[in-house]
């Protein structure tokens, strides 16, 4: 962590330096410094995004405040800092959304769920045609979704109906946690299944990413390293944080065998060769090379208006790296973004955006945890599968999990009105979307049956263009879900 907050540092500092020196001997009066090597055309911003871009350094963010119906209400805050160069002394200024980009966040829930992560991005850094990322990641939650592995855990939700007795399918999943809360007495103590569908998670994650430029900036290939530090308990024979009895009386109770339990000991996860579940305090580590071809023609990263981009990534992790794991993980993805109307002088805009994904892990031994999403090597910081905030959001988070994994998103994005408040530009708009994805056992067996989908409808909110906020609502067959965040799911 240390490492890499000094690495981003000097990153800037140095920056900081060369601009400096660069502004000692500015151009001359109408001159403006060309461009050190050919970049496409359409990778150029639109004439009416450059109107209102924002030079040099400003700061975004803000506080956020969630309620999640696993981990209760939560508080945190995101801060962004940019560097944006000069309109008129940086040959990338109409090329890029920033030159340099920090982020923080802290993030803790109710329950104890705490997130601290450390971003840097620096696109044609140092006037070149390569492309930097570093990332820290520290995450610990008490209540990981654990939903169960395999295609056959696409069906609905099961389990024993304790007023009856009896197998009954939920269609709610505020009703299944209902009934899993409830205690019941067994050998003269109360015993629960309050946490059967979580385990306790704890995560450090460091990556550092680059980035090579070609075809003017429309062939990308990138490669770079991860570092994974994880460790995972299971609450089976621990005392659950609440539990009632059939008439509504609260009492202690000791949790039951949870889902991950059951899966390692049936044998779910040795013909799947998963591992990782090490369930003490100690974390296991997985060391991975990854690397991505990516071809890209979109006009503004965090909120394009036209372009494509298609990317294949991959992630290799064995015993030679020092990894305790053995293991390979690719993802393809296409995006295709066009904008269909245009109305206020062109500020306003209706634009589709469309997102299509599949990814396969195979191994020896697999990190478990390497299934919760498509690759973590995308570019907007990997799709976690198969339901939550970045996937189908009308569905839990980690809902439906296999080793194959299919997700497609579809998104009508709407700018309504813009305006300036405190010398910041913000533009609002509204997206309706439909989130759809399946999962299968092995890579030959895709097909169009049993997908799950889910309609949503979320607001927007554009900083200072490069600062996307984003509230989502979605609903699907077993509930509905909220969310608030940063930039576009893609």
């Amino acid at each position: 962590m240390k490492f890499l907050l000094n690495f981003c540092i000097i990153i800037v500092l140095t920056t900081s330096l060369l601009h400096a020196q660069t502004d000692s001997l500015p151009p001359q009066e109408g001159e403006r410094p060309e461009l050190p090597f050919e970049l496409d055309s359409r990778k150029r911003l639109p004439e009416q995004e450059l109107e209102d871009k924002k030079e040099g350094t400003f700061v975004t963010g803000l506080p956020r405040f969630e309620f999640d119906p696993i981990r209760g209400f939560g508080i945190g805050g995101n801060a962004f800092l940019f560097f944006n160069g000069k309109r008129d002394e940086d040959p990338f200024f109409d090329y890029t959304p920033y030159r340099h980009r920090l982020n923080a966040e802290f993030f803790i829930f109710q329950n104890g769920r705490v997130r601290y992560a450390f971003n840097y991005d620096a696109p044609y850094f140092l006037n070149t045609k390569w492309r930097v990322r570093a990332d820290a990641v520290l995450w610990e939650d008490p209540n990981a979704q654990y939903w169960g592995v395999g295609r056959d855990r696409i069906a609905p939700l099961t389990f024993q109906d304790k007023r009856t007795g009896q197998m009954r399918q939920f269609n709610k999943v505020s009703d299944y946690e209902e009934n899993l809360g409830l205690a019941t007495m067994q050998d003269g103590r109360f015993t629960t299944d309050f946490h059967y569908n979580h385990m306790l998670q704890r995560e450090q994650l460091y990556n550092l990413l680059f980035e090579r430029t070609f075809m003017g900036g429309r062939l990308r290939l990138m490669f770079g390293y991860e570092m994974l530090f994880t460790s995972f308990q299971s609450y089976n024979g621990k005392v659950a944080e609440e539990a009632f009895t059939l008439d509504g009386t609260e009492v202690e109770a000791i949790n039951n065998e949870t889902l991950v339990d059951k899966q390692i000991a049936d044998g779910t996860w040795d013909r799947f060769n998963l591992g990782g579940f090490n369930n003490d305090d100690s974390y296991m580590f997985t060391s991975m090379l990854a690397g991505a071809l990516i071809y890209d023609t979109r006009d503004l990263e965090p909120d394009p208006t036209e372009g494509v981009f298609l990317q294949y990534s991959h992630e290799y992790s064995a015993p030679w790296l020092g990894s305790q794991f053995d293991f390979n993980k690719f993802m393809v993805q296409g995006q295709f973004i066009h904008t269909l109307a245009r109305w206020r002088g062109e500020k306003s805009r209706l634009t589709f955006a469309g997102l299509a994904a599949v990814g396969h892990i195979f191994g020896s031994n697999i990190n478990f945890i390497e299934m919760w999403d498509l690759s973590s090597q995308a570019e907007a910081g990997g799709i976690l599968v198969l339901g939550g905030d970045r996937s189908v959001r009308g569905y839990r988070e980690a809902r439906f999990l296999a080793p194959t994994v299919a997700l497609i998103n579809l998104e009508m994005r709407a700018r309504l009105y813009d305006f300036k408040f405190l010398k910041q530009h913000f533009a609002l708009g509204l997206t309706p979307f439909y989130d759809m994805g399946s999962v299968w056992d092995n890579l030959t067996d895709i097909n169009f049956q049993k997908w799950r989908g889910a309609p949503g409808l979320g607001g927007r909110i554009a900083w200072n263009q490069s600062t996307i906020l984003r509230l989502d609502y979605a609903r699907s067959r077993e509930g509905a879900q909220f969310f608030f965040g940063f930039g576009h799911i893609f």
